[in-house]
């Protein structure tokens, strides 16, 4: 990047687009390059100082020395801890130290400019500011960095067009956060994130990650700060960006292509989906959010039968069931209860629903070792204590007549 004073940045990133370096020159002041030679890096300058950033994961370094280590509630630096307080779009409005001191105080228009009345100027203890991001003030440039895009510290749209901007032609590929910024947040420029779970159970996202990655053909990768899920790209013979999706050595593209589809599109939406991780309550999805719930999840794995893969009801599968009900990923629907003789309510056995067909799409891309789910109600509990899914047509006959089944069933 090349600054009409002179000075000049270098970025290095990853081919999945993880920043890992920036190295920022910083001309003599009275240095001055035209308009005309703006479009090309300026060979005949002598810096007075350059300064190298290097981001490995959750550290930083300035210059070959830490300089802070990214946590998730705030950071480290020289040997403090520093925590934010954030309000509900993630900007981080004030930053205290391990004392409770208030170190830096940020109150933000929609827009992200500042309210600088309200707010006080010590930079380097909030360096990560409106929406969680970060500001890179070296040289002028007063950005953020989103990851997949970038923005003015005070100017709505991004500077860039949205690289999924023909799916939604109804608003501007510059706009930021579907122009409703007091709602909404772009985390990346793009949308599922999993911030919340990396903390609570960091096994459960690898878990979700691989399933999902070996589901769907796609490079993933989750950022370790913001829990952004992203896909490598390609480009097509048209010079187009595309999904980059593995292939078997027949040219083939592996996975579902159901279950490619939905990641992709989720990804790509405006609206941003929350994953957590929990066990007070069953796994479930809905509007905005994700609930996953390990415990159950392997109770699946662990009950699933022999002649059947265990990934049929693991992680990955549950993910794409769970997102399916999510306002991102269809508004699928569960199967319906009702009232049986008695007074009594319930899901009938062999009652199906939209999210299960759903499902049973992506395990049939997947193979016959997946099964088909034939009922989203489990069996009523049979003499050996255990419910059953059962995952073929014959098991459901036997389950039906309160028979246990041979094999391709989900006890738990």
């Amino acid at each position: 990047m090349q600054f009409y004073q002179g000075h000049q940045t270098y970025y290095t990133y990853t081919a999945t687009g993880t920043k890992l370096k920036v190295i920022d020159k910083m001309a003599p002041e009275g240095t001055f390059i035209p308009a005309s030679g703006l479009n090309a890096m300026a060979s005949n300058i002598t810096f007075n100082a350059t300064t190298t950033t290097d981001y490995d994961g959750s550290y930083i370094y300035q210059n070959d020395t830490l300089k802070m280590i990214l946590l998730p509630e705030g950071y480290w630096q020289k040997g403090s801890y520093y925590y934010y307080l954030k309000d509900h779009l993630g900007n981080n409005r004030v930053t205290i130290n391990s004392s409770g001191t208030e170190i830096e105080k940020s109150h933000y228009y929609p827009s992200g400019m500042r309210f600088f009345d309200a707010s006080t100027g010590n930079s380097a203890a909030l360096p990560y500011r409106y929406n969680g991001k970060e500001l890179e003030a070296m040289n002028g440039l007063n950005q953020y960095d989103y990851g997949a895009r970038r923005r003015g510290a005070g100017l709505p749209p991004f500077t860039t067009r949205d690289r999924f901007c023909e799916k939604f032609p109804w608003q501007s590929p510059y706009c930021h956060a579907a122009n409703n910024p007091v709602n909404y947040i772009d985390v990346n420029g793009d949308s599922v994130s999993f911030k919340s779970a990396q903390i609570i159970d960091p096994n459960t996202v690898n878990q979700v990650k691989t399933d999902a990655q070996n589901f769907t053909g796609l490079t993933l990768n989750i950022d370790p700060n913001s829990g952004q899920m992203v896909y490598a790209t390609t480009t097509d013979k048209k010079g187009r960006t595309i999904p980059l999706v593995a292939k078997d050595t027949n040219g083939k593209e592996i996975g579902s292509k159901t279950a490619r589809k939905a990641l992709v599109n989720a990804i790509s939406n405006t609206m941003t989906v929350e994953v957590f991780a929990t066990t007070r309550m069953n796994s479930q999805g809905g509007g905005l959010q994700i609930n996953l719930n390990s415990n159950q999840i392997n109770a699946f794995i662990n009950g699933t039968s022999a002649n059947l893969d265990s990934r049929t009801e693991g992680y990955g599968m549950t993910f794409f069931h769970e997102l399916s009900h999510t306002d991102i990923g269809g508004k699928l629907s569960d199967a319906s209860p009702i009232t049986f003789s008695g007074g009594v309510t319930g899901i009938p056995f062999g009652a199906s629903s939209s999210s299960v067909r759903n499902e049973n799409a992506i395990r049939q891309e997947l193979g016959p070792n997946f099964g088909q789910r034939t009922s989203y109600a489990s069996s009523p509990t049979q003499s050996d204590g255990y419910n059953y899914i059962p995952m073929s047509n014959s098991s459901f006959r036997d389950l039906d007549r309160g028979i246990i089944p041979a094999n391709s069933f989900i006890k738990y």
